[in-house]
């Protein structure tokens, strides 16, 4: 009988060990993606446009490559978001440039299912758009989205209930990692009212503090955005957002911008869509990054052709504006200006 005893204590024993030594561990997700894209400006000038991203002229550009990696355990979370080439470096710009670059790299811990906190640096809250290309039905970007914000570095919570969620947060100034490089310890402020339905979805959202040090500026932007699918072939979206910028030591220097930004998607069918986006631009007190003096109105037409993972994204766009910002061919200032690309773009 002991012996007996023995071997089945010996035979659990080994089981028990087995079970533990070929439970496997949560994988880690791996995902990326990558884009390019041919411009020809009608004005034969480089750097003309005036939006992130698409600044050259008649030359092949690599934009950019993205590798992600996500991991989680329990309540415990991690994710980075890694980018090479131009595009990461103009989206980081007050890091050091190069062409490797952390866009994202932060941690999560979720206390219940509703509820969870957020810290490192995650893209902004803001705007409609998004920094990979892959994620955007246009391939250039809007004035909105260029004049920012594009990250935060800090700390969030959100809590989600059904359909709607809202999250705060405080983190460095606007687009630093580290509030060293920024040479201030000011904070910024973000928040967001979200909803989301089965056919749209609405955000609101706000950002105020310090965003820029060097100039002493700090920016309060309220931010609204809003998607809605009408059918199985068309949607809608909209970007509304307004920007306050107050100096710190001259009020003569406060003042404001904003930006009216529309969307419309239509699938001619399964692998082929089209993408509008119209855009009024507002930046009479020259505040913005681009500094215009003026209004622009934007005009942007794009087709998607999806092979597989691949798209191809012939686009031609036209902007026009109330001050001579642009260069025709002589490189003379004018009021408009007009160029074509294709783009190609690739998710994995």
């Amino acid at each position: 009988m002991k012996k007996a005893g023995l071997i089945l204590a010996l035979m659990l024993t080994t089981g028990m060990t087995f079970a533990q030594e070929t439970t496997p561990a949560p994988a880690t997700t791996f995902a990326g993606s990558a884009d390019m894209y041919y411009k020809y400006d009608f004005s034969n000038q480089q750097g003309n446009g005036l939006t992130s991203f698409t600044g050259s002229h008649n030359s092949f550009e690599l934009g950019m490559a993205s590798i992600e990696a996500s991991h989680k355990m329990g309540k415990a979370s991690v994710f980075v978001d890694l980018g090479f080439g131009s595009r990461a470096s103009e989206f980081t710009y007050n890091d050091a440039a190069n062409t490797f670059m952390i866009k994202q790299l932060n941690f999560t811990y979720e206390f219940s299912d509703k509820f969870k906190m957020i810290a490192g640096s995650f893209g902004t809250h803001i705007g409609y758009e998004l920094l990979d290309a892959v994620d955007n039905k246009n391939y250039s970007m809007s004035y909105a989205f260029t004049n920012g914000p594009f990250f935060n570095t800090g700390v969030k919570a959100q809590y989600t209930s059904g359909k709607f969620s809202i999250m705060a947060g405080v983190t460095n100034p606007t687009d630093f990692k580290s509030a060293l490089d920024a040479g201030s310890t000011q904070k910024t402020f973000i928040g967001q009212l979200g909803y989301v339905g089965d056919t749209g979805s609405a955000y609101f959202n706000v950002t105020s503090g310090s965003v820029n040090p060097v100039s002493d500026k700090n920016v309060t932007q309220f931010d609204f955005v809003g998607s809605k699918k009408l059918s199985d072939a068309f949607s809608l979206g909209f970007n509304g957002t307004y920007a306050m910028v107050a100096d710190d030591f001259d009020s003569n220097l406060d003042g404001e911008w904003f930006s009216l930004v529309g969307y419309a998607s239509y699938a001619v069918k399964e692998n082929v869509s089209l993408a509008y986006r119209l855009e009024y631009f507002d930046d009479k007190d020259a505040l913005s990054a681009n500094a215009i003096g003026g209004n622009i109105l934007g005009n942007t037409l794009s087709l998607n052709y999806k092979v597989g993972n691949l798209t191809i994204i012939p686009e031609i766009r036209y902007d026009s504006s109330s001050v001579d910002v642009f260069s025709d061919s002589d490189a003379l200032p004018t009021g408009s200006n007009a160029y074509v690309l294709l783009a190609t773009t690739y998710t994995f």
